[in-house]
């Protein structure tokens, strides 16, 4: 089993990504910053290869969002990153605009067993090119092409491993209070991946405190939930196994925190509409029990990501645990009314 950045401590690799991050968003020029209301956090891959992962670190802007928006739905140019600005901002990772990062990436992987050699390297870090325009991003042939020497598994450790480390990236920059610091404010910061879209949802709701992303979620779950398929109360397609697994899940948090069932509902929902599930005995959700992933869906993870476990034994007092706000009762989360 990998361990998560919070769970091995901070790395030199992740330690570097905390100073050299705070310089990059002290070098934002000083015009924009009065009017940025999100950070982004843009992971890519140079010429797809996992091995060679950056983020960029940029913002959008007031007066981008004002140039892109339209009337019928101003929420797709505010929370969409498709309309933001996405050029033009520093990298960090395993990419040669990032020297001092790369050997230290790569450190980080070989000590956790990730990192894999194709037939033909010439090093471990490479210099596969500039960076530069993703326009060149497909040139170098399928995006398959890695899998010839590399598992579809290992590829997708190395890909979560550096999702990982964005998103507590993120989370240190808004518990160490720099954002604040800079910009006067605490601001949002969107991870996305453009080689996964939904993603961003995941990850962002990781990566921040709950009350900066209410509106990013709001706009972003309102489409999930249209058109999610419907199980009794749950926005998700299941069969009677796991019915009875979320509605056991919906009966810890009625039992155990005292909120009403259709709250309870609509948290669930929240978090898991129309998600696509293996039968319970393979899907990860299900090697845990709804205890588990009840307490993930009513408190807030800390600076570290951590989260209690459903374990009275284990978790102790729960009262030091900051508690997640309820979906907006307007949202489509919310099947069951309050008398439920």
């Amino acid at each position: 089993m990998t361990l998560t950045p919070s769970e091995r401590g901070v790395t030199p690799f992740q330690q570097h990504l905390r100073t050299a991050a705070e310089a990059i968003i002290r070098r934002f020029p000083d015009a924009p910053k009065p009017e940025i209301y999100a950070l982004s956090f843009r992971i890519w891959r140079i010429d797809y290869d996992s091995r060679r992962p950056y983020v960029a670190i940029g913002y959008n802007t007031e007066t981008q969002y004002q140039q892109s928006v339209y009337p019928e739905d101003p929420g797709e140019a505010r929370w969409n990153y498709a309309y933001w600005l996405l050029d033009g901002f520093e990298t960090l990772g395993n990419v040669p605009e990032d020297p001092a990062g790369s050997p230290l990436y790569v450190d980080d992987v070989k000590h956790l067993g990730l990192w894999f050699d194709d037939e033909g390297d010439e090093g471990d870090e490479g210099d596969e090119g500039d960076e530069g325009d993703e326009g060149d991003e497909g040139d170098e042939g399928d995006e398959g092409d890695e899998g010839d020497d590399a598992s579809e598994d290992q590829y997708e450790a190395l890909v979560n491993h550096f999702a990982d480390t964005c998103i507590e990236l993120a989370r240190h920059l808004h518990s160490s209070g720099l954002l604040t610091e800079i910009f006067g404010r605490p601001l949002p910061i969107v991870v996305f991946d453009m080689d996964c879209p939904g993603w961003e949802i995941t990850a962002t709701r990781a990566a921040n405190p709950p009350e900066l992303i209410a509106d990013f979620l709001t706009w972003q779950l309102a489409a999930i939930y249209e058109s999610a398929p419907r199980t009794g109360e749950f926005l998700m397609r299941l069969d009677e196994e796991w019915l009875d697994y979320f509605r056991d899940m919906a009966d810890v948090l009625v039992t155990r925190f005292g909120i009403s069932r259709a709250e309870a509902v609509a948290r669930i929902n929240e978090r898991y509409a129309a998600e696509e599930f293996e039968p319970v005995g393979e899907d990860l959700l299900g090697h845990e029990l709804p205890e588990y992933w009840a307490h993930r869906l009513y408190f807030e993870a800390d600076a570290r990501g951590m989260l209690p476990s459903g374990n009275p034994d284990t978790d102790g007092d729960l009262s030091k645990w900051k508690v997640l706000p309820a979906p907006r009762r307007n949202s489509g989360a919310w099947t069951l009314t309050e008398e439920a």
